[in-house]
């Protein structure tokens, strides 16, 4: 076989198994463990089966010029599915981006399959080491943690626009505290007119509130 056909044969094979793929989520940057890693990934918006298995992220390779600008916002990247081989990390996918550009997280895939930990309840901060939670699931419902009692119900989201409700709730009894915490999240989460997605960050707006509701991803 002479030089040149051997050179195209590798190619093809090198090439071969590689696969285009285009995914939405939040850029992050990440430790490089060992100097093996990119130092970059995007948190997905959610779940996805790349390579085999379902994943939540994916490291990603680029230009870190064009990336540092869009670091913890919401993109849109397309590529192509590679693998990387360290000593550390194994053998692992990484997308190596050929395109990758900025897009609205007002949507409803941003939010389907998350999870939240309140922080903030309209200004009014929350309970010290007790968490109040609400997921979107991918069933369309929401569910998550009042402060004392779980809690489930029916959403409907367009654009930026959130309605939820309405919630049923279990019945547990806690402290006057806790329950009092839980009537106004409950209360402010039926009343959701709107939301805002900053990256790991959650704002909901609700009616009759002058302050929204604060989430950090879960």
């Amino acid at each position: 076989m002479g030089k040149l056909a051997f050179l195209l044969l590798a190619m093809c094979v090198a090439g071969f198994g590689q696969e285009n793929i285009t995914v939405t989520g939040t850029l992050h940057r990440v430790m490089a463990i060992g100097g093996e890693s990119t130092g970059w990934s995007i948190q997905l918006d959610s779940p996805s089966t790349i390579d085999g298995h379902e994943r939540e992220s994916i490291e990603v390779a680029f230009d870190n010029a064009k990336l540092t600008p869009l670091n913890d916002q919401h993109v849109r990247a397309t590529g192509t599915l590679t693998h990387r081989q360290g000593v550390e990390t194994g053998t692992r996918p990484v997308l190596k981006i050929a395109s990758i550009e900025k897009v609205d997280g007002s949507h409803t895939e941003t939010l389907r399959g998350t999870a939240w930990i309140l922080e903030d309840l309209a200004g009014s901060g929350v309970i010290d080491n007790v968490q109040a939670t609400l997921e979107f699931r991918k069933d369309g419902k929401v569910s998550g943690r009042g402060s004392c009692n779980r809690f489930t119900g029916s959403t409907e989201i367009s654009g930026n626009t959130l309605k939820m409700g309405p919630l049923a709730s279990t019945r547990m009894m806690c402290p006057e505290a806790l329950m009092n915490q839980e009537t106004k999240y409950l209360k402010a989460l039926e009343s959701a007119q709107r939301f805002e997605r900053q990256g790991s960050t959650l704002l909901i707006y609700s009616q009759d509130l002058e302050k929204p509701l604060k989430f950090t991803a879960k």
